[in-house]
């Protein structure tokens, strides 16, 4: 799992500079299964720490029809909730990540 650091929050920039944005927790295995392959493929990603940010916990909840799904993934602008890998590659390939 990734130590918390204050960056977490967000590790790139803004969520308007990134083309992902992960949703997640620290806690959630699949939420650290989803970071480390975008590490591995040297993607670029803001993360948003649901249990700390309460802005991103409503927005997922509004995507989810109420639900705090996580991990979910915005890939510039395409909402991917609890993706598989190979979902996830699928949408990154999509939109010329990779």
């Amino acid at each position: 799992m990734y130590p918390h650091t204050d960056r977490d929050h967000d590790k790139t920039g803004s969520d308007e500079q990134s083309a992902v944005v992960v949703y997640g927790t620290r806690w959630c295995a699949a939420t650290q299964l989803v970071r480390r392959y975008l590490d591995r493929y040297g993607i670029q990603y803001a993360y948003r720490d649901l249990d700390r940010d309460r802005e991103a916990a409503e927005q997922v909840r509004w995507w989810t029809g109420g639900f705090l799904s996580h991990p979910t993934v915005e890939i510039r602008g395409e909402i991917l909730v609890e993706p598989l890998s190979n979902e996830l590659n699928a949408a990154l390939s999509k939109h010329g990540l990779i």
